[in-house]
């Protein structure tokens, strides 16, 4: 059964507005992702993980060129080790302590 207009328009921009999230934080110069929004977060693995799993629907939708989910895509699998929990966006360097993440 097809969900009420309403329904999918609620749904629509809840799912943009997630998407915006993972498109504003990330750092396009290496594709890590801060964890929220708080001040001096670093980045995870778990973030990089959502957005690279938005990235498809958000072509789909039209929220994103295919050139730059692409582009954020290797920028990520190209200058990044995925063998990490914790990194700062800036540099995309790790240790026991992370320094803060630095959007660009």
């Amino acid at each position: 059964m097809p969900h009420p207009p309403a329904d999918d328009a609620l749904l629509d921009r809840v799912q943009r507005t997630s998407f915006t999230y993972f498109r504003k934080e990330c750092n396009p110069a290496n594709g890590l992702v801060v964890d929220s929004t708080h001040p001096d977060t670093p980045a995870s693995i778990a973030a990089v993980g959502f957005a690279l799993s938005c990235y498809p629907v958000a072509v789909e939708r039209g929220w994103m060129p295919r050139a730059e989910a692409l582009a954020r895509t290797t920028s990520l699998s190209t200058r990044s080790r995925l063998c990490w929990r914790w990194r700062t966006t800036a540099a995309g360097s790790s240790g026991g302590s992370c320094a803060p993440a630095r959007r660009s």
